[in-house]
């Protein structure tokens, strides 16, 4: 079940599945097949994540192409790969199975300018402007990108890719936020090993409860699942507002030393009767807290919460 989106991948969701390396047959335009000749070198499927990345051209010796829907591209063990969105190529880097940004600057520190920097534009260039389902860079955005070269540890770099962002055909018309790109990247990389696994020992599970609207127009049921999982149904939120989450707190206070955020931020996005699966972070469950809310970080304003009680 999806976290975020329904038709697309989600913000939780486990690249566990697709990290799995294939071994298979294929010829040099990135298409694989069975008819590999015998002996001939073993082309091999990664992903590219930031959430999984559709649309970013990739190009090695011997193949080349765009990622497809689950993010995947092809290569023989040992190839550079390049990635690219129109003329902006990104550093060559050895293929692996499994790359994100961090990869491809050789980096480990998510808060390097240019890996933030790339998280940026990829996730704003999301067709959708949902990263958590999904990032699907369009063909205007690769139009758009023709002739143009990115310093990606500029000061000036978002007036370096203003123009390609405002006319790329996706939601987005403006550079998203730093920290918002980073806390997205960051979730992405935290669940490679999957989605956590929940027991079902809590007396809990079953409890439901239905948002109280307060502003921006927040609606939905929420209802437990297991010891870390809600599922959010029918949720409504205009994405009119900064630094929104969902927050979990005790007897409906959310900005005590109880209460704690669930997921990434959620502002920026609109949603309308979507299904969300929440997932607690590690060391929390569902016997922390007895209530929800759609939480404005910013201002420590409930938009909509509810009280999850059995029925």
């Amino acid at each position: 079940m999806p976290f975020l989106s329904f038709t697309k991948l989600p913000i939780f969701f486990s690249l566990s599945a697709l990290a799995i390396l294939s071994a298979c047959g294929g010829s040099g335009d990135g298409n694989p097949n069975s008819s590999q000749v015998p002996n001939s070198p073993v082309i091999l499927t990664g992903v590219f994540i930031d959430s999984a990345v559709q649309g970013l051209s990739f190009s090695t010796s011997s193949q080349s192409g765009m990622t497809n829907e689950q993010g995947e591209f092809f290569y023989i063990d040992g190839e550079d790969i390049t990635f690219s969105i129109g003329d902006i190529q990104f550093p060559a880097v050895t293929a692996q199975n499994v790359m994100s940004p961090l990869d491809v600057f050789s980096v480990t520190n998510i808060n390097d300018v240019r890996v933030a920097n790339m998280a940026r534009l990829l996730q704003t260039l999301d067709r959708d402007g949902i990263s958590g389902n999904g990032i699907t860079i369009t063909d205007d955005a690769h139009n758009q990108a023709r002739g143009v070269i990115v310093d990606f540890s500029s000061d000036d770099f978002d007036i370096q890719v203003e123009d390609i962002v405002a006319n790329s055909g996706a939601v987005n018309t403006s550079l998203i936020e730093q920290q918002q790109a980073i806390e997205h990247l960051s979730l992405s990389l935290t669940n490679l090993d999957g989605v956590r696994e929940c027991s079902s020992d809590s007396t809990k599970i079953g409890y439901t409860g239905e948002f109280t609207t307060f502003a921006h127009n927040v609606s939905g049921t929420a209802t437990i699942i297991d010891d870390c999982t809600i599922e959010v149904t029918m949720f409504n939120f205009d994405g009119m507002a900064p630094n929104v989450r969902f927050y979990a707190g005790v007897n409906g206070n959310f900005s005590g030393s109880d209460a704690f955020g669930i997921g990434e931020r959620i502002d920026g996005q609109s949603f309308t009767n979507e299904t969300i699966l929440l997932v607690l972070p590690e060391g929390r469950s569902v016997e922390d807290f007895d209530s929800l809310s759609v939480w404005c970080v910013a201002f420590n304003a409930d938009f909509g919460s509810l009280r999850l009680e059995a029925q």
